[in-house]
């Protein structure tokens, strides 16, 4: 897990709702290493399906209001 935060993988769960939302990826790749890994290490943290769920859609809603 912490591999792949260090290496910043995008789960693909978390690709797909940030492309769905328009400047979503975009979003994304403009942040700074640290936030990135910040927001990879809150996604793959969460203990339940659906808490994850409800963090990708915070990210990704949050990606298309900028």
């Amino acid at each position: 897990m912490m591999d792949e935060i260090e290496a910043l993988v995008i789960p693909d769960d978390l690709k797909e709702q940030l492309i769905k939302y328009k400047n979503g990826m975009e979003y994304f790749d403009n942040l700074s290493k640290s936030n990135k890994k910040l927001l990879l290490y809150w996604v793959v943290s969460a203990k339940r399906e659906v808490t994850r769920q409800m963090r990708i859609f915070e990210i990704a809603e949050s990606a298309s209001k900028i």
